[in-house]
């Protein structure tokens, strides 16, 4: 916008033949910075970009006592302190976007106070006169209307932040919400949520594994519930590395864990629980898994694809420990 505004500028002066070696100054000095802080070295243009409206200000307040004092009889006078009336209130919009809103304030405030100490002088010695720009007009003009735009702004920068904040405190309790607090896992209620979304994406590529962890009720009577603990934190550990990038793990009840996998084979989840407790058991002898895979099927809604694997896992476990029964199913 400030680069915009001085090519325009600079256009002006020069069809209405109104061009003088201090205007076009600063002028030429708003393109050189615009153009370096859009298309400079990469390393300048976050830095330059960073104090972009401090400088634009500098600029506008040498244009200001330019107009005022040093070229006050000049043509283009009067333009350039309409363009600085105008154009600082873009410096206030770069601050409020910048800035925290106290911060933003604060430096906004000292740009209008320095323009408007900069006028006093003028203000004194035109007293009385009829000029657009004489007496009481310019501090006026100044101070009640560019305060109410800091103002405002203020008040939309303050809302902003605040619904920012509310949707980081909505993200984080809904994390929570979906995150098993132990393994930091996602809980069921995020399972779900998932498998409803891959049947409506009908992905016929998907695998489901129900895993129900073994030996754990071993090792919280013989090493303490601490250990139990530990157990399902590096049963988690080692499902997430197992299924990689392309899958997810989720814990959905106290010893028993879910793998969704985008694709692959039904022996994909064997062989990552067999390699998980392969690996437990250097620690925990008693460490052990039954899995059960289904592969969703057409017209199969969430929770029937969630049963059907979770009764291919009870069937796992009867095989592998046949005086266990599976608990009722609800």
């Amino acid at each position: 916008m400030p680069l915009l505004a001085a090519l325009v500028g600079v256009g002006l002066l020069t069809g209405l033949r109104l061009t003088t070696p201090m205007y076009l100054t600063v002028l030429l000095g708003f393109v050189v910075f615009g153009l370096l802080a859009l298309f400079g070295p990469a390393r300048l243009r976050p830095v330059m970009l960073a104090c972009a409206p401090q400088t634009y200000a500098l600029l506008l307040l040498l244009t200001w006592v330019s107009a005022l004092y040093l070229l006050p009889l000049h043509p283009a006078s009067p333009m350039a302190l309409l363009a600085c009336v105008l154009h600082v209130t873009t410096l206030y919009v770069f601050f409020f976007v910048q800035r925290s809103p106290r911060s933003a304030a604060r430096h906004a405030g000292a740009t209008l106070a320095a323009f408007a100490v900069m006028a006093l002088p003028h203000t004194w010695q035109s007293f009385g006169q009829n000029g657009a720009f004489d007496g009481l007009t310019l501090p006026v003009t100044l101070l009640f209307a560019h305060t109410s735009l800091i103002l405002v702004l203020w008040s939309f920068s303050q809302a902003r932040d605040q619904l920012v904040q509310e949707r980081v405190e909505l993200r984080a309790m809904r994390e929570l919400a979906h995150r098993d607090p132990l393994t930091e896992l996602h809980n069921r209620r995020a399972l779900e949520q998932d498998l409803l979304r891959t049947v409506q994406e009908e992905c016929r590529e998907c695998l489901l594994a129900v895993v129900d962890v073994d030996g754990l009720k071993q090792v919280n009577d013989h090493l303490g519930h601490a250990a139990g603990d530990d157990l399902l934190c590096r049963f988690a550990r080692g499902f997430v590395r197992g299924v990689g990038p392309q899958g997810k793990v989720y814990r959905i009840s106290g010893d028993e864990f879910a793998l969704l996998f985008q694709e692959g084979t039904l022996e994909t989840p064997q062989r990552v629980v067999d390699q998980v407790t392969r690996e437990l058991r250097e620690m925990y002898a008693a460490a052990g898994a039954s899995v059960g895979t289904a592969r969703w099927r057409p017209g199969e809604t969430a929770s029937a694809w969630l049963s059907r694997a979770d009764r291919a896992m009870y069937r796992h476990k009867r095989r592998t420990h046949p005086g266990e029964r599976p608990p009722p199913q609800g």
